[in-house]
């Protein structure tokens, strides 16, 4: 049964690998020149290509390109192809996303973020993602779950059964919104946990103390966090659900030392409707009895005779 937590890293990894790809677009691992020295001509010529030099050598527009190629360039036709064989199938089975479908996937994908502008801010540091491209990868994700999930026919006394089998899943979740510091030592958290109780500011002692270099700058905010984060510490998750708004706590084991926890808010994720619960609900149930999604890819390929012409050789070490 495909869970909201697996449903969420499905997600991130498709994110994840439109941003592999354009990010690729920015690595240049090929730096040295051929033996040899060119000729005036193709010096000159090699300048007024290149796209980047190395120890005074030009690396050109076609070296780029040909290390793209190699290193990313079976990936990217692979992705091509998927989106004009989905795309033909969903025509081809009157499928369609709207555009309200997909800003409803997006703002489920924006609840760990304190605001939109975080959000798409971290996609566009982390991955390099514009706000349209996410749109893009989210709508076709959408359409590939419909193709996937097309009739597959789901009873209400099925969708019924899962809600009660489920409800956890679908009870309102606390989110905290939280700030650590991190130390490397016990010791250096207690130090930490001393000044607090002494009045100093949490924000001014993590921009001065603390060891997380993503966080650290903005005072030690971690954002807005589900109370069955993933992808936070269990830990910190545990010394988060004992604090009350303005509460700080520590020090807490992390694998990578210690960390002073601190509560900002908690807040209560919004109730959905029966008739949302009951849709989502039918949709989990109908794509665990769908093919995997990345087999459908790979069977719509096949269906659309969509094939890589070109020998592609494997990626070489610099």
């Amino acid at each position: 049964m495909i869970t909201r937590q697996e449903k969420g890293l499905w997600a991130a990894v498709i994110i994840l690998a439109a941003g592999v790809l354009f990010m690729g677009s920015l690595i240049v691992i090929r730096g040295l020149k051929p033996a040899g020295e060119p000729s005036p001509a193709e010096d000159k010529q090699a300048w007024t290509d290149a796209v980047a030099s190395f120890n005074g050598n030009a690396i050109t527009e076609s070296d780029w390109i040909e290390e793209l190629k190699r290193t990313h360039g079976e990936e990217a036709l692979t992705q091509m192809l998927n989106h004009k064989a989905v795309n033909a199938e969903a025509q081809a089975l009157k499928i369609k996303v709207s555009p309200e479908e997909v800003t409803e996937e997006i703002d489920r994908e924006m609840q760990g973020y304190a605001s939109p502008e975080d959000y798409y801010r971290e996609m566009a540091d982390q991955l390099s993602l514009t706000p349209e491209e996410i749109r893009t990868e989210t709508e076709y994700r959408l359409t590939l779950e419909k193709i996937a999930t097309a009739g597959i026919r789901i009873t209400d006394a099925e969708v019924q059964g899962y809600i009660d089998q489920h409800k956890e899943e679908f009870a309102p979740q606390k989110i905290y919104h939280l700030a650590w510091i991190q130390t490397e030592t016990e010791d250096d958290a207690n130090r930490v946990l001393d000044r607090l109780q002494q009045g100093e500011d949490f924000g001014a002692l993590a921009s001065a103390y603390s060891l997380d270099e993503f966080t650290r700058d903005q005072g030690g905010d971690l954002g807005m966090v589900e109370a069955d984060d993933p992808f936070m510490a269990p830990e910190i998750l545990q010394t988060a659900s004992t604090l009350e708004p303005g509460d700080a706590a520590g020090p807490v084991r992390i694998k990578d030392g210690y960390a002073v926890v601190r509560v900002i808010d908690v807040e209560n994720s919004s109730t959905k409707s029966s008739e949302e619960i009951a849709q989502e609900a039918r949709k989990q149930l109908a794509l665990s009895e769908a093919v995997p999604l990345s087999q459908l890819e790979e069977q719509l390929r096949n269906k659309y005779d969509a094939k890589i012409l070109i020998k592609i050789s494997p990626s070489k070490a610099s």
